[in-house]
C-alpha cells in the first residue's frame, strides 16, 4: 500500500509539474506578446501639450527658441532680439535708429525683418555654450545670411519673406500697400543683390518662398493662390483649392504647401510631377490606364505612366510642367488665420488665429493634433521649437510658450494600411521607405507592402513545397517499397536540419545567378516537367507485364527520375537556340520591352525554391506520419475488394489522413510566414506590390531584422517595427486557429475511418 501511495504521489507530482510548465509557457508567450504590443501602443496616443508659460509682454514681430528650449527669443520693433527670462544679452538685427514694420520666421530659425525705410535683414539667431568654472552659460549672436537689402524707395512696404538654398543664395519677396511685388536674389559668389523678374500678380497680399528657392507662392488680395517656378517665373497650375487662401507657407523640403483660408479651412497641396505623352502612330496608344489618340498628345500625372510608355518605339514621353494639387483637406482652425509656423524636422505646422487659437496639424496623416486658445487677442508671431517639442507665440500683448509632446504624428491606421499621397508622387501609394538622406525626407511607413511581401513569399513557397511534399508523403507511406522508404524518409527529414542561413546563402549566391543566366531553360523545364511525368507513366504502361515484373519494386521511380532528367537536359539544351531565334538572344529584355516585366536577380522565384526547400521537410514529416497512421486493416480490406494501390491511397488513405495532411500544410505555412534569413538574403528586400515571380519583395520578418538595429529606441520606426511583429504574431495565430477549426471539421467528417 505504501508503494502504491508513493507511485500515486509521483504521478500527481509529475502531473502538477507538467501543468505548471505548460501554464508557465503560456504566461511567458502572453507576456512577450503583451510587451510587443505595449511598445507599439504609443503610436496611437494623441499629442499632448503642457501648461502655458508667460514669458513677458510687449510687441513681438517674430519669435523662436534655442534647441534646448531654455532660451526663447523675440524680435522687437526697435530691431533688437531679446531673450525673456534669461541672462542672454540682446542682439541687433539692424543698427539703430530703425523701426521694423513686419518680420517673418522661417524654418531653421531664418528671420526676415522689414524696416519702415525698406531695409530688409535676413539671418539666423545662433546659440553657443560658454563654460566658466564648470558653469554653462548661453551666448547668442545674429548671423546674417546676406547683406541688408534696400528695397526701391517711394513705396510703402508692408511685408517681406525669404528663404535660402544649400549654396547660400537668398530669395526675398516683398510687397507694398498697393499690392506690388518685388523679388531680389542674393548671389553668394558676387555678394550682391540682383533684382528678379516679377511675375504679373494682381495686388499681392502675402507670399512664401520654398526651401531651396525652387518655388514662390503668392496670395492675392482676393484669396487667389498663384505659384511660380524660380528663377524662370513660369506659373504652375493650382488645382483643387476650394476656399480663398489667406496665409500660405511651404513645409520643410519645399514640395508641400500649407494653405489656410480666411474662414479657417486648412488644405495641403503637393507638387505633382507630370509627363507629356505624344502618340506618333495611326492607332490609339494605351498603357497604365492612359489612352492617347492617334497622332495626339496628353499631359498626365507621372504615375508610372512614363515608364509604361517608354518602351513603345512610336510613342514619345517628355517632361511636362508640374502642377500643385490639393491632396488633403484637414479639419479647420475655426478662426481667421494670422500666421503659419512650419516644423524644422517634420511635415507638421502650427496655425495661429485672430482669437488666440493655436492648432497643430500634420500633413502626411491629415490630422489636427491640438487645438486650444493660448491667450486673448490675435496670434501675431508663432514658431515651433527646433525639435518640435514646444512652441513660442506672441498672443495679444504677451509672449507665451508651451511644451508639446507629439512623438508619432505621421502614424494612423490610415497611413499604415491605406494608400497615402506622399510628396513627389503623382497619386496615393502604398510605400515602405523608412529612412532618407536628408532632414526633409518624408517617412513612408505603409505596412501593406510588408504584408503583401510576406504573403507573396509564402505563396510561391507553398506552390513549390505543398505538391512535392504531399505527393512524396503519399508515395513513401503507401506506394514505395521498403528500400525507397528507408532512403527517402530520413533524407527528407534531414533537410530540416540545414540552417536557414545556409539555404539563403546558397539561394542568393549560387541559385540566383544561375537562374538568371538560364531563365528560359528553367521555365521550359518547369512547364515540361509535369508533361514528362505523364508521358513517362504512359510509356511505363506500354511496357509488357512480364518485363515490368523483372524490375525490382520501386523501379517505376527510376523511370520517372530518368524522364525528369532527360526533360531537364533537353530544356536547357534547347533554351539557347530558342532564345536566339524567338527573343533576339535576350529573353529578359523581351519580357521588359513587350510586357513591361522587369527581372530582378533576387526575386520571388528564387525565394519560392529556397523557402520551399526549407518547408518541404516540415510538411512531409507530418503528412507521412498521418498517412502511415491509417489502420492497415482498412488498407488491406480495400486491396482485397480489388482496389489498386493508387485507388486505395487516393480514395481511402488521403480522406482518412486529411486532418493530418491539412495540419502539415498549415504548419508549413506558418514556417514560411515567419521565415527570416532566407527571404532576407534571397528576396532583394524591395517592398514592391507586384505578384510577378521575377520581382523581389520585403517581408515583415525581414524588415524587422534589417531595420530594428538602426531604429532609434522609442522612435516612430522603432514602434512601427514592434507593431509589425505584433501583426506577424496575429497572422500566425489566425492561421493556427483556422487550421485547428478545419482540422476538427475534417476529423468529424472522416471520423468513420
Amino acid at each position: 500500500m505504501a508503494t502504491l501511495l508513493t507511485e500515486q504521489h509521483k504521478d500527481r507530482l509529475a502531473g502538477a509539474v507538467i501543468r505548471a510548465g505548460g501554464l508557465f509557457v503560456i504566461v511567458v508567450v502572453i507576456g512577450i506578446v503583451v510587451n510587443i504590443g505595449y511598445q507599439a501602443l504609443p503610436l496611437f496616443l494623441g499629442a499632448r501639450q503642457g501648461p502655458i508659460e508667460e514669458l513677458g509682454s510687449g510687441p513681438a514681430l517674430a519669435v523662436g527658441s534655442d534647441p534646448r528650449r531654455e532660451t526663447p527669443w523675440a524680435l522687437r520693433p526697435d530691431g533688437t532680439i531679446d531673450f525673456p527670462g534669461s541672462s542672454v544679452e540682446p542682439i541687433e538685427v539692424l543698427p539703430p535708429p530703425v523701426h521694423l514694420v513686419a518680420a517673418d520666421a522661417e524654418i531653421h530659425d531664418l528671420v526676415v525683418a522689414l524696416a519702415d525705410d525698406g531695409t530688409v535683414a535676413v539671418g539666423r539667431v545662433r546659440f553657443r555654450d560658454s563654460w566658466q568654472g564648470g558653469t554653462r552659460s548661453t551666448l547668442a549672436r545674429w548671423r546674417p545670411s546676406a547683406d541688408p537689402l534696400a528695397l526701391p524707395g517711394g513705396r510703402h512696404w508692408t511685408g517681406a519673406t525669404a528663404n535660402v538654398d544649400e549654396d547660400g543664395a537668398v530669395l526675398v519677396a516683398a510687397w507694398d500697400s498697393d499690392g506690388g511685388l518685388e523679388l531680389q536674389r542674393w548671389d553668394p559668389d558676387d555678394e550682391a543683390w540682383r533684382r528678379q523678374a516679377v511675375p504679373a500678380v494682381a495686388q499681392a497680399a502675402s507670399a512664401a518662398v520654398a526651401e531651396g528657392l525652387a518655388s514662390l507662392a503668392v496670395v492675392e488680395r482676393d484669396g487667389h493662390l498663384r505659384v511660380f517656378r524660380q528663377p524662370s517665373g513660369e506659373e504652375l497650375a493650382v488645382e483643387g483649392l476650394r476656399e480663398p487662401a489667406a496665409v500660405v507657407r511651404y513645409l520643410i523640403g519645399g514640395g508641400t504647401l500649407a494653405a489656410v483660408g480666411s474662414n479657417g479651412s486648412v488644405a495641403v497641396l503637393l507638387q505633382v510631377p507630370r509627363v507629356k505623352v505624344i502618340n506618333r502612330t495611326d492607332r490609339p496608344a494605351q498603357a497604365a490606364g492612359v489612352v492617347v489618340p492617334p497622332g495626339g498628345e496628353r499631359v498626365v500625372p507621372d504615375d508610372q505612366v512614363g515608364a509604361a510608355f517608354a518602351s513603345r518605339p512610336d510613342v514619345e514621353v517628355a517632361s511636362a510642367v508640374p502642377a500643385w494639387e490639393v491632396v488633403r483637406e484637414l479639419p479647420g482652425l475655426g478662426a481667421r488665420p494670422t500666421v503659419i509656423a512650419p516644423s524644422d524636422r517634420r511635415r507638421g505646422f502650427l496655425v495661429g488665429g485672430a482669437d488666440g487659437t493655436v492648432a497643430l496639424f500634420f500633413s502626411t496623416s491629415a490630422r489636427r493634433l491640438l487645438d486650444s486658445r493660448w491667450g486673448d487677442g490675435p496670434v501675431t508671431a508663432l514658431a515651433m521649437d527646433p525639435k518640435a517639442d514646444g512652441a513660442v507665440a506672441a498672443v495679444g500683448a504677451g509672449l507665451v510658450r508651451r511644451s508639446i509632446d507629439n512623438p508619432h504624428p505621421e502614424v494612423t491606421l490610415r497611413t499604415l494600411f491605406l494608400p497615402v499621397w506622399y510628396e513627389g508622387y503623382a497619386a496615393p501609394k502604398w510605400v515602405w521607405q523608412s529612412t532618407g538622406g536628408s532632414d526633409a525626407f518624408e517617412p513612408k511607413l505603409s505596412l501593406w507592402p510588408l504584408l503583401f511581401g510576406t504573403l507573396k513569399a509564402t505563396l510561391y513557397a507553398m506552390l513549390i513545397s505543398v505538391p512535392l511534399a504531399l505527393l512524396a508523403a503519399i508515395y513513401v507511406s503507401q506506394l514505395a517499397p521498403p528500400w525507397v522508404q528507408t532512403l527517402v524518409k530520413p533524407t527528407l527529414e534531414l533537410m530540416a536540419a540545414v540552417p536557414s542561413v545556409v539555404v539563403g546563402f546558397l539561394a542568393a549566391l549560387w541559385l540566383a545567378p544561375h537562374l538568371e543566366g538560364d531563365l528560359l531553360g528553367a521555365l521550359l523545364w518547369l512547364v515540361s516537367l509535369p508533361l514528362s511525368v505523364v508521358l513517362a507513366i504512359a510509356v511505363w504502361r506500354t511496357v509488357p507485364e512480364g518485363w515490368r515484373r523483372r524490375l525490382p519494386p520501386g523501379g517505376e521511380l527510376a523511370v520517372l527520375l530518368a524522364a525528369a532528367a532527360a526533360v531537364a537536359w533537353g530544356a536547357f539544351a534547347l533554351a539557347g537556340p530558342l532564345e536566339g531565334w524567338l527573343f533576339d538572344g535576350n529573353f529578359q529584355r523581351y519580357l521588359f520591352t513587350d510586357f513591361g516585366i522587369r527581372y530582378d536577380q533576387r526575386n520571388a522565384l528564387v525565394v519560392g525554391i529556397a523557402l520551399g526547400f526549407a518547408v518541404i521537410p516540415v510538411i512531409f514529416t507530418i503528412a507521412e506520419d498521418a498517412c502511415s497512421a491509417v489502420p492497415g486493416a482498412l488498407v488491406s480490406a480495400a486491396r482485397a475488394l480489388g482496389a489498386t494501390r493508387w485507388q486505395t491511397a487516393i480514395r481511402l488513405v488521403v480522406p482518412a489522413a486529411s486532418p493530418g495532411l491539412f495540419a502539415a500544410v498549415m504548419l508549413g505555412l506558418g514556417r514560411a510566414v515567419g521565415e527570416t534569413m532566407i527571404v532576407l538574403m534571397a528576396a532583394g528586400n524591395t517592398p514592391l506590390l507586384d505578384l510577378s515571380a521575377f520581382n523581389g519583395m520585403r517581408t515583415m520578418s525581414a524588415a524587422i531584422a534589417v531595420e530594428i538595429p538602426e531604429a532609434p529606441v522609442g522612435g516612430t520606426l522603432f514602434r512601427v517595427l514592434f507593431l509589425t511583429g505584433t501583426l506577424l504574431f496575429v497572422l500566425t495565430l489566425v492561421l493556427t486557429t483556422a487550421a485547428d477549426a478545419v482540422g476538427r471539421y475534417l476529423r468529424r467528417r472522416y471520423g468513420r475511418f
